[in-house]
């Protein structure tokens, strides 16, 4: 979960059948536990490792007035933070192509200044995308996803003077311009099972 504003921003999903869930944000009231509201969709986890717990692994990202959230199968939602209200959303498969990693979509997405950086897994290009965190447009794609996205949380550092976007994925650690996802540079590593 996330704690932010007095309020529990957390995500489940419950099994309606098979292989399919309803998936969900919720936001709670931090002092009293009751649920303010709650934003649900459809999910199909055909093709994920079922014998893990099911359901969205990655943590609510909160930022102002925006909650955003990713479901398992690649559902990325830009919740309004006091209503649930879906302010844009995208669907990973469908608009770039991304093949759904074993366990699941896992990184939770980054907020850097206007954007969101998320691990996509989408083609051409499109491991790795950044998003106008307002309106959901796409800004800039980055990294070939010849290999699944991987698990890792997209993360930010500052060494020597740049800002640097670090993407630890299943072939490699690439570090990246956040503003423009241009590669700076990259170390190949070969993990285990992608993770």
């Amino acid at each position: 979960p996330s704690v932010s504003g007095g309020r529990v921003f957390l995500t489940d999903s419950r099994r309606t059948g098979g292989n399919r869930a309803i998936e969900r944000a919720l936001a709670l009231d931090e002092q009293s536990g009751k649920v303010v509201w709650t934003q649900e969709w459809p999910a199909d986890y055909t093709g994920l490792q079922l014998i893990y717990a099911i359901g969205p692994r990655a943590t609510p990202t909160v930022d102002g007035d925006r909650v955003y959230v990713l479901g398992a199968m690649g559902r990325l939602l830009a919740l309004e933070a006091a209503t649930g209200r879906i302010a844009w959303q995208k669907d990973f498969v469908r608009e770039f192509d991304a093949s759904i990693p074993s366990w699941g979509m896992a990184g939770a997405p980054l907020v850097d200044g206007d954007r969101l950086i998320a691990l996509v897994g989408g083609e051409p290009d499109a491991k790795v995308v950044a998003f106008n965190k307002h309106t959901g447009e796409e800004l800039w794609r980055a990294l070939s996803s010849d290999w699944e996205p991987g698990y890792n949380q997209p993360t930010i550092i500052t060494h020597a003077g740049t800002r640097q976007l670090i993407i630890w994925h299943p072939r490699a650690i690439s570090s990246l311009d956040p503003a423009t996802g241009k590669i700076y540079w990259e170390v190949e590593l070969e993990e285990d099972k992608g993770m």
